[in-house]
């Protein structure tokens, strides 16, 4: 879908402390889901309504670090059964995966191109561990 994205902005009515982790969510991907929703909440974009996005955001990118643990562990290529190589399958989910990842990740503002969309920034902040003169 091509076009002008509509503008974000901090909700009324949004999630005033972070959000339970569902039970669907791999344990190893807990981690992602605690940074994802506390960005959202500092910035008023999360609801109750967008956890089901964020969890799908998490469960992708979760299965794209599943399939990298498999192709390191297999090799970038498997043998067939006639012993001819081919690439390895993980290749096809990771490939859907890292799309889904991308995609979900503009919707939820968390790429630097998407924050810079009006509505997406929330407050100002400064990285203390930037390099001084980079406006962060």
């Amino acid at each position: 879908m091509r076009g002008v994205r509509p503008e974000l902005r901090a909700l009324d009515g949004g999630l005033a402390s972070s959000a339970p982790v569902p039970a669907h969510i791999p344990k190893t991907a807990v981690a992602e889901w605690n940074r994802v929703t506390s960005d959202l909440k500092e910035r008023g974009l999360l609801v109750s309504a967008c956890l089901g996005t964020v969890a799908s955001y998490v469960i992708a990118t979760w299965q794209v670090a599943e399939c990298v643990k498999a192709i390191e562990a297999d090799g970038a290529f498997v043998k067939t059964k006639l012993g001819e190589p081919k690439p390895h399958p993980a290749h096809g989910l990771m490939n859907k995966a890292n799309e889904l990842v991308a995609r979900l990740a503009a919707e939820l503002g968390l790429t630097p191109s998407s924050r810079s969309r009006k509505g997406l920034q929330g407050k100002e902040c400064k990285d203390a561990s930037a390099p001084s003169g980079l406006d962060l």
